[in-house]
């Protein structure tokens, strides 16, 4: 609307223009270098305009001659850049059908078409991780151009991690690392080479850098922040030194208080202190939270002398804190049969038996049963049960799915950092 408007007004001002000059048309004389042109106001503008169209069309002509040198350039590189982008989408595409050899080809077309490494670079890298002959060589030499360089480090720390090669890969990682700490996945890596290692330091510079760069965050970066600072724990404990194991503990525990195991190894080290009150506390918010028989094992370990009665009693309060706990009513019942209790064991076992059926459940049965009424038949009717009832709770790696006596920083059978969970 604007635009009909304002060529609304342009053509009335002409119109106007024209108008008053047609009502004064005036009389113009030239005298130039013995030459005298006699004419109308009218005629002399419209000659000039005349005069300055025929400049214009020129003036252009010149340009268009001029210039179609860098328009043929121009049009010459963007037709490579289109050729090259095609190459490299139809090699990502290949790389996507597992077709190593075509995307080769492609990566190598995208290469010299693009002239930009940063781009057509990952190209090149899974191309040659899928033909697996000149990977390590293509590799190699990415790694000394500074456009390549961190694709050529996370591709030949990939191929170290498939060849088990765990010094090579953690060396690649840490060049990598070095120079892209926020790529995707690569913190968690070169952590856990570290972690396998045994370079606690190294691994907590690596969450501080990824924390910084946004590698990692958020759960994950708790996690792993606690796991190593519990292995850090451990290693001092392992050195005698309770006083820096308690520390690294706590800070453990303070990263990630649903970590289990830093808060079990905080409330022993408060124990052996002396600091039995403390511990207790811990324990018990703790089991309110998530019970596990690791804080029950310190629970007891903090009542070591007492009677069968004492941990009767002192069952019933942990257990309190956490009342649809499966754990602490195992545990209860143990403490009942131990304190001959039959009544309040088989209360607890039975509640246990109804809600989470378990082959030690049917053991504690069957003792009570024993115990109880001297009946063996009624306990091998309890133990022919246990085959087929789930598996007590253990600590399982969520990698290979092997089962540990207890935690450990990495898993035994396959090395897995982190991997133990309690299922």
């Amino acid at each position: 609307m604007r635009r009909l408007i304002g060529f609304l007004l342009a053509t009335a001002l002409v119109i106007a223009g024209v108008v008053w000059l047609a009502d004064r048309p005036g009389e113009v004389t030239i005298h130039w270098q013995g030459w005298r042109v006699d004419t109308s106001v009218p005629v002399l503008l419209a000659g000039l305009l005349l005069v300055l169209v025929l400049f214009s069309g020129l003036g252009r002509m010149a340009r268009l001659v001029l210039g179609a040198p860098a328009r043929f350039l121009r049009y010459r590189r963007t037709t490579r850049q289109a050729k090259g982008y095609r190459a490299l989408s139809d090699g990502l595409a290949a790389i996507a059908m597992g077709d190593g050899r075509g995307a080769a080809k492609l990566a190598r077309r995208a290469d010299s078409l693009l002239k930009d490494p940063s781009l057509t670079g990952l190209l090149s890298v899974q191309a040659a991780t899928l033909t697996g002959n000149d990977a390590v060589l293509q590799l190699q030499a990415m790694t000394e151009r500074p456009e390549t360089a961190f694709l050529g480090h996370k591709g030949l720390l990939d191929l170290a991690v498939k060849a088990d090669d765990r010094a090579g890969a953690l060396d690649h990682g840490r060049r990598a690392f070095a120079l892209n700490p926020g790529a995707e996945g690569l913190a968690v890596t070169v952590f856990d080479l570290q972690m396998t290692a045994g370079l606690w330091a190294e691994a907590e510079h690596t969450l501080t850098a990824a924390r910084r760069h946004g590698g990692l965050r958020g759960a994950d970066l708790d996690r792993r922040r606690a796991l190593v600072l519990f292995a850090r724990a451990e290693a001092a404990l392992k050195a005698d030194d309770a006083a820096l194991a308690l520390s690294l503990a706590e800070d453990a525990r303070d990263a990630d208080p649903r970590f289990i195991p830093a808060v079990s190894l905080v409330a022993e080290l408060l124990r052996r202190k002396g600091k039995a009150r403390k511990a207790a506390s811990l324990i018990l918010s703790a089991f309110k939270v998530t019970p596990h028989p690791d804080l029950i094992a310190v629970w007891r370990a903090l009542g070591e002398a007492e009677t069968p009665l004492d941990w009767v009693k002192r069952m019933q309060k942990l257990t309190e804190a956490n009342p649809a706990s499966c754990e602490g009513h195992l545990a209860l019942a143990e403490a009942a049969l131990e304190a001959h209790l039959w009544g309040q064991a088989r209360t607890h076992l039975d509640k246990v038996m109804a809600e989470r059926p378990s082959w030690q459940t049917c053991a504690l049965l069957a003792r009570l049963e024993r115990d109880e009424k001297k009946d063996e038949n009624a306990a091998l009717i309890w133990m022919a049960k246990a085959p087929a009832l789930a598996s007590d709770s253990a600590w399982t790696c969520g990698a290979c799915g092997s089962v540990a006596p207890g935690y450990s920083v990495s898993c035994p059978a396959c090395g897995s950092v982190g991997g133990l969970e309690w299922k």
